[in-house]
C-alpha cells in the first residue's frame, strides 16, 4: 500500500507543501500519495479541487486518512497539531520553529520517540542548494557572520522575528560549531508587531567561535547572507541567489611553503593581487541547483520514512535551535 500524505494549514507556505508533494507524487517519488489536505479558510477548497485531493477542514478529520502530514499551521498550534498525528503513529514534518517553547518542543520529541515514527522540522536552509554545495568544505569554524533581512510579512505574526527569521540562521550556525553557545547577547526592537521585527543577537561558543545574527522583517529589500571564517579558509554565501564562494588557503601557504610576511613583491616584479590569486589562495565557485529547498526537504522527508532513517533536522535538532532562539529571546535588551 503507497503512503497516504496530508497536508495541514494551506496558507502561503502550506500551499508550497501541497503544490510540491502532487509534483514528486507525479514526476519523481514511487510509492506515495497526496491523500488529503485541511484547512480552515474557505478558499483553502479551491487548491484542493485543482489538485484534485480530498479536503476537510478539521485536522481530527485526517485520522485514519493519512499516514504522513506536513504541520503548517501557525506556530502556536504546532503543539497541539502534532502531539495528535504523531501519538496516532503519524509521521511528522512540522515546519519551523518545532514549537513555541522548549516545553513543548520536549512533548513532541517524547511522543516521536514513544510512537517510532520520523519527526522532522522544517528548518529549510539545511537544504539550501548553496549550503549543500559548500558543505564539503565546512570545517572547524572561528567566526560566523549571518544577516536575514526582508520587508514586513503581513503573515507569522505570532511570534517575533527571532522565531520566525532568526531561528534559521541559529539552526545552520549551531549545526555547524557542533555545540550550543555559552554565552549570548541579544537587542531587538518591535516596529509593527507586538513582539520584535528587529533583532540581533552575538553567540559565543564553548569551542571560541563566535557568531553574530541579525534579523529583520522590516527592511525595504530580502537578503540572506551568510560568512563563515573557519582555520583554512572563508565562505561567502548567498542563500537567496544559491551562490557563493570558497576561498582557501593554497596548499604550499598551508604547508608553510610561502611566508607573505617575507615576501618582497616589488623585488619580484609582481602585484600584490595577482601573487594572492596565484599563489595563495584557491578560490571554489559554489553553485547549488535549481531544485528548490523546501521540494528537497520534502522528498528527503519521504525517503527517511521509507529508508527509515534520523532526518537530517530531527525532533532533537529542531528542540535545539528553540532552545537557543529561547536563550536569545530571554536576554534580549529592548532598544
Amino acid at each position: 500500500m503507497s503512503l497516504r500524505v496530508g497536508v495541514v494549514g494551506l496558507g502561503h507556505l502550506g500551499r508550497f507543501h501541497a503544490e510540491n508533494y502532487a509534483r514528486l507524487a507525479r514526476e519523481k517519488q514511487a510509492g506515495f500519495e497526496l491523500a488529503a489536505l485541511c484547512d480552515v479558510a474557505d478558499d483553502a477548497e479551491k487548491l484542493a479541487q485543482g489538485l484534485k485531493v480530498p479536503f476537510f477542514r478539521d485536522y481530527r478529520e485526517l485520522e485514519g486518512r493519512v499516514d504522513a502530514v506536513s504541520v503548517v499551521v501557525p506556530t502556536t498550534m504546532h503543539r497541539d497539531v502534532g502531539v495528535f498525528f504523531l501519538r496516532r503513529g503519524v509521521h511528522c514534518l512540522i515546519e519551523k520553529p518545532i514549537a513555541t517553547t522548549v516545553a513543548q518542543a520536549e512533548e513532541l520529541c517524547r511522543e516521536a520517540e514513544k510512537a517510532a515514527v520520523t519527526l522532522q522540522v522544517g528548518q529549510v536552509e539545511r537544504f539550501n542548494a548553496v549550503v549543500r554545495a559548500a558543505a564539503p568544505h565546512f570545517g572547524r569554524p572561528r567566526f560566523i557572520e549571518a544577516t536575514r533581512i526582508s520587508p514586513y510579512p503581513f503573515r507569522s505574526t505570532d511570534v517575533g522575528v527571532t522565531l520566525d527569521l532568526m531561528i534559521h540562521d541559529i539552526d545552520l550556525i549551531v549545526a555547524l560549531a557542533g555545540e550550543e553557545p555559552a554565552e549570548i547577547r541579544a537587542a531587538g526592537t518591535p516596529v509593527f508587531s507586538p513582539s520584535e521585527d528587529v533583532a540581533n543577537a552575538r553567540l559565543e561558543f564553548p569551542s571560541g567561535c563566535i557568531a553574530n545574527v541579525t534579523a529583520s522583517r522590516v527592511s525595504l529589500k530580502k537578503e540572506r547572507k551568510l560568512r563563515i571564517f573557519q582555520d583554512d579558509g572563508y565562505f561567502s554565501l548567498d542563500l537567496l541567489g544559491n551562490e557563493g564562494v570558497f576561498i582557501e588557503k593554497s596548499e604550499a601557504l598551508k604547508k608553510g611553503e610561502i611566508d607573505p610576511s617575507r615576501l618582497n613583491l616589488a623585488a619580484l616584479g609582481v602585484a600584490a593581487l595577482t601573487f594572492q590569486m596565484d599563489k595563495l589562495i584557491r578560490r571554489v565557485v559554489l553553485k547549488g541547483d535549481k531544485t528548490p529547498s523546501l521540494q528537497v526537504e520534502q522528498a528527503d522527508f519521504l525517503a527517511c520514512i521509507r529508508d527509515k532513517r534520523r532526518p537530517l533536522v530531527d525532533g532533537p535538532a529542531g528542540l535545539r535551535a528553540l532552545r537557543v532562539a529561547e536563550r536569545v529571546m530571554g536576554c534580549m535588551k529592548k532598544v
